[in-house]
């Protein structure tokens, strides 16, 4: 299924609902904000709270989140359920989970509220830690393919090297296939192609399909099965939506989180997120603030602010990855609304948008549309993030919009959909009227300006000294300087240096520019984070993984200058 049909079914307000049941379906969403915040406020660590009307729990404690305000530890919890929203009976389930997933003792952990029609089961297997195991390795020097199921159709997941060695921990019925953990990878090795060193009939039949890293997750719903299945016909309460949104906020230096959904592992050190599950079809990853690291079936995508992905679900429970992430984009306002934002303990930014269903809305370069340029039309395909207001001469008022590529960017207040902390957005100042008519394009203003050049140009780049980080075994990395060519591709740069095949650097912002994927070398990942300190000079870190060396990271820092 598409984005849009996924998003259609759980977001988007229907064209023809009456005003009046709009407005009561946002009051009973800020009801339900409200009451949940008051009930689970003072809930501790690793508990589940009731928040609002229409919450079910199946826990190991009898009557277990049966009122408001009542908590549960997680380590009893076995699943939630929550209620879609009703006008009838005034329900909109809500449920307050904090989540310390194995971290410290007083470290960060994760507040999480799960709502609207969902259901969210504990997948963890505290036992899969402890499971016994056994030394694998090849035979010689040639790798084994370790797959995504216990046959030769399953796609490649990593490989086992010569001198590595993994750890059998499970395999299938006619013992001819064994489950192999490769650091924090899992794959299915041939047992004709690997040295196993022990009785394999001592080894867990597992399903054929299970490469999921449960020995990693094992602390109290720090592995969990998201489900939302989407209403037929209209929803009864559009505004109200449903998905699993979780925040956390770390100082630097802290370590990550990590979670498991899904089967799709999370990690983050200070995000906030939304997550939305449709059985056989799509679990969609959406980051509204922060950084997050989505990794399924051996790929890994990561997500900044504003940006989403699919990962495919399928399986016996039509809820587990069966796919690597899809790519990434732009996160749409439909995604966001009736979110309930405001129950996570930091504060997010006043974020604005329009569903397809809305008018087209026209930004201008300052607030009226009488006196300030049509610049572009806002995108149901994106979020934006709100700076200030201000009001036109008639007393209208008109929301400030961030745009990187240009100062003044207006659109009236009651053409468009708000949530977050909107009422704490302070008054902007005016800029001069825009000189020149805009682009009425919807989709708004292609990226560029800063340093970036506008032609291709030569640099001579000079490389520091490898840093270390990790587990390394093959020792530092010697690079010369060299000559590099960057080239504009719309708001992207092409960036070719020694390798023979180029990279495409993604513009996230004024100046900086990132890659994330596998290197040109295709022996190990690479993280290539560009940024222009003037015209003529730019540094560029770079952060290598290689295959052949999975727990150790190669950081270097290149200073590059015109020629």
């Amino acid at each position: 299924m598409l984005l849009w049909s996924a998003l259609l079914a759980g977001y988007i307000a229907v064209p023809n609902a009456r005003a009046e049941d709009r407005s009561a379906c946002r009051a009973l969403v800020e009801e339900g904000i409200a009451a949940a915040a008051r009930a689970c406020g003072a809930a501790g660590p690793d508990t589940a709270c009731y928040g609002h009307t229409g919450v079910a729990a199946s826990s190991a404690s009898e009557g277990a989140l049966s009122n408001i305000g009542q908590t549960v530890p997680l380590s009893q919890l076995q699943g939630l359920t929550t209620q879609a929203a009703s006008l009838e009976s005034g329900a909109w389930g809500i449920a307050v989970l904090n989540i310390q997933a194995g971290l410290p003792e007083g470290a960060a952990g994760v507040r999480a509220a799960l709502f609207g029609d969902s259901a969210l089961q504990s997948a963890v297997r505290p036992e899969a830690a402890a499971l016994k195991t056994l030394p694998v390795r090849t035979f010689d020097d040639l790798p084994v393919l370790l797959r995504a199921g216990a046959s030769k159709n399953f796609p490649q997941i990593t490989r086992l090297l010569f001198n590595q060695e993994g750890a059998a921990d499970g395999r299938n019925k006619q013992n001819t296939w064994v489950r192999v953990r490769l650091g924090e990878l899992v794959g299915w090795a041939s047992v004709n192609q690997i040295r196993l060193d022990g009785d394999i009939e001592s080894l867990p039949i597992r399903d054929d399909r299970d490469i999921l890293p449960d020995f990693m997750y094992t602390a109290p719903m720090q592995a969990m099965t998201l489900s939302n299945v989407p209403p037929r016909g209209k929803p009864a309460c559009a505004e109200a939506a449903s998905g699993l949104l979780m925040q956390r906020s770390a100082a630097a230096g802290a370590d990550p989180v990590r979670l498991m959904v899904n089967g799709v592992e999370l990690s983050f050190l200070s995000a906030t997120l939304a997550l939305h599950a449709v059985p056989n079809d799509n679990l969609d990853v959406m980051v509204i603030d922060g950084v997050v690291t989505v990794r399924a079936y051996g790929a890994e995508s990561t997500l900044a602010d504003g940006e989403m992905l699919q990962v495919r679900l399928g399986g016996a429970d039509g809820l587990t990855a069966i796919a690597a992430p899809k790519e990434k984009t732009r996160l749409p306002f439909a995604a966001v609304e009736g979110v309930p934002l405001t129950l996570m303990p930091k504060t997010l930014s006043c974020l604005a948008g329009v569903l397809p269903s809305d008018a087209r809305v026209a930004a201008r370069s300052g607030p009226s549309e009488k006196d300030f340029t049509s610049l572009f039309f806002m995108s149901p395909a994106q979020t934006y993030v709100v700076e200030g207001w201000n009001a036109d001469a008639e007393g209208n008022k008109w929301w400030k919009l961030r745009n990187d590529n240009r100062a003044e960017n207006w659109v009236p207040q009651g053409a468009v959909r708000t949530v977050g902390a909107c009422d704490k957005v302070e008054q902007a100042e005016v800029g001069l009227q825009a000189s020149s008519g805009g682009n009425e394009a919807a989709g708004g203003i292609p990226g560029g300006g800063g340093f970036a050049p506008s032609t291709r140009t030569i640099w001579n780049a000079e490389v520091g000294t490898d840093q270390l980080i990790g587990n390394c075994k093959l020792g530092a990395l010697n690079y010369c300087a060299h000559m590099v060519a960057i080239a504009p591709s719309g708001s992207n740069l092409i960036y070719r240096g020694q390798e023979i095949t180029p990279y495409t650097l993604r513009r996230i912002r004024e100046n900086v520019y990132v890659y994330e994927g596998r290197n040109g070398m295709g022996n190990g990942r690479i993280s290539l984070v560009l940024t222009f300190t003037s015209p003529t000079t730019y540094t560029l870190t770079q952060t290598l993984i290689l295959d052949a060396d999975p727990e150790c990271q190669h950081v270097n820092v290149v200073n590059a200058t015109l020629r």
